[in-house]
């Protein structure tokens, strides 16, 4: 019975030693030039700003946006702080598409149909008055019914707008999956552009 407990301390130090052993870089550090098993970490608390209900309106449309922040998720190789969430999409007063489970069902373990976190600077991705040095998130959005489509949500926070805050979020196709045949959709149910959110 000791040699057993002795050797689950042991594995359990190990395991811990290895975990905390993992060098530390910022989200936006090359891949390149980092070591397997590093931890890619909101060093300055980025995705903080970005974290909660986020809705759109205009007449009858509207989309909401609900984002957590996760911390340390294990992603191929490397851990990495990252954004999950999900949304809600309403056209004409109709209820499209809604993957926001109910409150007894949250839990951001596991896959979402919004996630990622990976900085982009200056005019990548169409924006127009973006500054060169100017940080975005860039997520993927999915469909449940059109998982086949590779899709972007590019989050950018509007800094001079606090009282509601607001940010923009433009959905993109990024023109790759494969189309499981000629009569497949090819576009999320939620139009592709640019919507002006605030948070709730």
């Amino acid at each position: 019975m000791k040699k057993h407990l002795t050797h689950i301390i042991i594995a359990l130090l190990l395991t811990l030693s290895c975990k905390a052993q993992s060098p530390i870089v910022g989200i936006d550090a090359s891949r390149n030039s980092t070591p397997i098993g590093a931890y890619y970490k909101d060093l300055n608390n980025e995705f903080n700003k970005f974290v909660g209900t986020w809705v759109y309106t205009n007449g009858n449309d509207s989309l909401i946006i609900k984002l957590e922040k996760r911390e340390q998720v294990a992603v191929r190789s490397n851990y990495r702080d990252m954004l999950s969430g999900e949304y809600k999409y309403v056209e004409n007063g109709i209820e499209i598409i809604n993957t926001i489970p109910l409150p007894s069902e949250i839990s951001f373990a596991g896959n979402k149909n919004i996630g990622g976190g990976y900085i982009i600077t200056g005019q990548n991705y169409d924006c127009t008055g973006c500054l060169d040095n100017e940080r975005r998130i860039k997520l993927y959005i999915s469909d449940p019914q059109r998982d086949y489509l590779s899709v972007y949500l590019i989050l950018r926070y509007i800094v001079n707008e606090t009282n509601p805050e607001k940010m923009t979020a433009t959905i993109i196709s990024t023109h790759g999956g494969v189309i499981p045949n000629a009569d497949s959709p090819t576009s999320l149910r939620v139009p592709y552009g640019e919507y002006l959110m605030i948070k709730q």
